[in-house]
């Protein structure tokens, strides 16, 4: 016995398009500004752009815009960086994100 396999017909079928994906950005105003100092700190924390998209996974181009103009920050991008970093988003979206050359417990600029 040989199984024959058959094409089912495609008439009468019209071939449906879906739409392009958009990259609109899902946060208001006050956030992405959030967004963009988290990230411009990030950086200062890591060195370089280089550096802080090699943790993160994306190219340094990618951050750079997404740090330096509005409506770039998509939310994946936020959720990995953060991931990244070991925050959550909410401690990454929280207001009065800490300097990076500062202590986290006692606030304390410069060199340990």
């Amino acid at each position: 016995m040989t199984l024959t396999l058959i094409r089912p017909s495609h008439e009468g079928q019209e071939r449906i398009r879906l739409p392009k994906r958009t990259r609109k950005a899902h946060f208001p105003p006050a956030e992405q500004s959030r967004i963009r100092a988290a990230l411009r700190n990030l950086r200062r924390a890591f060195g370089s752009w280089s550096c802080l998209g090699a943790v993160t996974g994306y190219a340094s181009e990618t951050l750079v815009g997404a740090a330096c103009q509005p409506n770039r920050a998509t939310p994946t991008l936020v959720y990995r960086v953060a991931r990244a970093v070991g925050l959550t988003v909410d401690e990454l979206l929280r207001p009065g994100l800490r300097d990076a050359d500062a202590c986290p417990t006692c606030g304390r600029k410069g060199a340990a």
